[in-house]
């Protein structure tokens, strides 16, 4: 007997327990509605049952704590599941609203560009910390159920009239799946009442509804792969409801990866196309583990100048290890980045021009640097050109000018011709200090660190990580809380999947291992001038961390067993300093010893030492013989 394809979805979600309100619409002349418009009606009504759970919870009166706490849960759960069915969505469409209004992390935000005004915690997560809590604050929570409340009817009048672009609408759904892998496996909500795996079922069915919608323009072959993917994706989840104890690694290598890939298939299937906004995702590659997943230019100060990048980069590379671009000829951008130290010094903080002073900050790797949108722990920059003029023009680091760079590079014939090449027709050709810039940023963009033993596991040998690896990560991710600040799958502050913010946090850090007292560092605060700001710093990469002790923004620790005890204990409110504004949970984390290996054992897997063997043999001579007797990589 045949069967419609249409007959076969609805068949198929019954099976996966999905609801399907509104799989199908009809106009008022017959003709079937167009995707979209099916997607604008799920949204809509998921939407109305948000407003209507919210609604009731502001209802409920004359009741004891205890049963009113308990029905506040049942409908919270309930709100959660049709908000995290449309999360794609909203994300997408109303990205300021989800993350400080709906689902944002529970710490106070504020922004540059938003002037003065600090965004304190609102929605879904203050709602769980209370709700789930021993004894919930009411007055929050009515607080919170009317700003939802008040949000999401914005947002249905909003998105009755909103033109919805193909384009738009399957990117927001690959950009899903990638939230799902980095985010919601990794911590970031659902942090109290640790209902990860049933989040991801609510998630991965709606993914399937909607583009089931376009599976009845096609009725392909990718769609039904999918299908089939997201079944036996949810089978695992249901039978899996500790979070705590779930096997993330697996899910996402064997899983999630295999089921981007299919989304980017199907999303191919339906020739789409692209939007016109530009994403740091590059969705020509379709595993975000690709050398090439996430576009560099996307961070770049100058986004559209791609000439001649490879000969830039050549030249960069030069430049780096040469301390002509230091006042006394003697520092080299390498003096504080060496590569067999992952591109640190190995110092608690780096040595200033004056040779035997320091300076008040540990130097940051620059493997993957070019994947931020801030720079210096204190994030006062946003892009990598800048970020060098600063280092440069710094009277305690490389102390010279623009202008005497460019003076004594112009001195070297090679020097001329190798810029004369790099910015060919331009008038960077002859020796600018955007050249310089330009070249240095370029240089770093190369040092790529994507080839770890992790890396290796996640593509497909599964030889790579042992079992005590594997469950470090499945602690660092899930119990441990650390991946709810080390973004996966970079591991550092970077926002996933729009990767247009950096995480900046108050820790606590002490001023050395003693533990003693606090460190006076203000932090981002010089910066914004904001008090929630006070000792926040940006969160930093922690790949090839096996080689970038001593560790923290003043290098305040020497091993890694010292920074696993620092966070398992609470940080620094944890260990009874006075941190008033910490964002770290400032709680044991309660992790055994054994726990606490398995964490390091995983960060031991995150070397990738690949882009640190190219050291030039030589430097460019000069038309001054005290200028060639210049040390690569600088004397100190």
């Amino acid at each position: 007997m045949h069967t419609s394809p249409l007959k076969k979805i609805i068949l198929t979600f019954l099976v996966l327990g999905a609801s399907l309100p509104l799989l199908v619409s009809f106009s008022g002349n017959g003709s079937s509605a167009s995707p979209e418009e099916l997607c604008r009606k799920l949204v809509l009504t998921n939407i109305e049952k948000i407003i209507d759970e919210l609604e009731d919870a502001q209802k409920l009166s004359g009741l004891s704590a205890k049963k009113k706490q308990k029905k506040l849960i049942k409908l919270y759960n309930k709100s959660r599941k049709h908000y995290k069915e449309i999360e794609f969505f909203i994300e997408y469409y109303s990205t300021f609203d989800a993350k400080y209004y709906i689902n944002g992390p529970l710490v106070p935000k504020s922004e540059i560009e938003f002037g003065p005004t600090v965004f304190e915690p609102m929605g879904f997560q203050v709602l769980e910390e209370n709700l789930f809590s021993k004894a919930p604050d009411f007055k929050i929570i009515d607080k919170q159920y009317e700003i939802l409340s008040d949000k999401f009817a914005k947002l249905r009048d909003y998105y009755s009239t909103i033109t919805i672009d193909r384009s738009n609408l399957t990117e927001a759904l690959r950009l899903q799946v990638i939230r799902v892998m980095c985010l919601t496996l990794n911590g970031y909500d659902c942090t109290v009442n640790k209902e990860t795996t049933k989040e991801c079922v609510y998630v991965l069915n709606s993914l399937n509804i909607v583009l089931s919608y376009y599976n009845l323009e096609t009725n392909s072959t990718p769609f039904a792969e999918m299908n089939s993917l997201i079944k036996r994706s949810i089978e695992l989840l249901n039978k899996n409801p500790d979070s705590d104890k779930f096997d993330r690694l697996n899910f996402t290598a064997n899983y999630l990866q295999p089921l981007y890939l299919s989304v980017c298939n199907c999303v191919e299937e339906l020739n789409a196309g692209r939007s016109q906004v530009n994403y740091a995702v590059n969705f020509k590659q379709r595993s975000i583990f690709d050398i090439n997943s996430l576009d560099k230019q996307h961070f770049s100060l100058y986004r559209d100048d791609t000439l001649h990048q490879k000969e830039q980069s050549e030249l960069g590379r030069l430049l780096f290890f040469d301390p002509v671009l230091s006042g006394n000829n003697k520092r080299a951008c390498a003096s504080c980045h060496k590569p067999e130290l992952a591109f640190t010094d190995g110092y608690d903080k780096s040595f200033g021009f004056e040779e035997k002073t320091k300076i008040t900050r540990n130097a940051p790797t620059l493997l993957n640097a070019a994947y931020q949108k801030s720079y210096f722990h204190d994030g006062r920059i946003f892009n990598l050109e800048e970020q060098a003029a600063r280092v440069f023009n710094n009277a305690f680091e490389m102390n010279c000018s623009g202008d005497e760079i460019v003076k004594k590079l112009k001195q070297s014939p090679e020097y001329v011709t190798l810029f004369r090449n790099a910015f060919k027709g331009r008038m960077d050709s002859a020796i600018t200090f955007y050249g310089v810039m330009k070249s240095l940023a370029e240089y770093i963009k190369t040092l790529d660190s994507k080839n770890s033993k992790f890396d290796k596991y996640i593509k497909g040998d599964h030889t790579q990580l042992t079992r005590n690896e594997i469950n470090g990560y499945n602690l660092f991710a899930g119990k441990a809380l650390c991946g709810s600040c080390h973004f996966y799958p970079l591991f550092n502050g970077l926002v996933p999947p729009m990767y247009n913010d950096n995480e900046f946090e108050v820790i606590g850090t002490p001023e050395d291992s003693i533990n003693k007292k606090l460190d006076q560092d203000a932090g981002r605060e010089n910066i914004t001038h904001s008090s929630i700001h006070r000792f926040a710093f940006k969160t930093p990469g922690i790949r090839n961390i096996a080689l970038t002790a001593p560790y923290m923004h003043n290098g305040a620790y020497r091993t890694l067993d010292q920074v696993l005890d620092f966070y398992n204990k609470g940080g620094g409110a944890g260990l009874k300093l006075k941190v008033e504004n910490q964002t770290l949970p400032f709680d044991s984390l309660g992790l055994k010893k054994s726990e606490l290996n398995d964490i390091k054992s995983f960060l031991l897997t995150l070397t990738d030492t690949s882009a640190t063997k190219k050291v030039p043999s030589k430097l460019p001579r000069f038309n001054n013989e005290l200028l060639n007797k210049r040390k690569i990589g600088g004397e100190y």
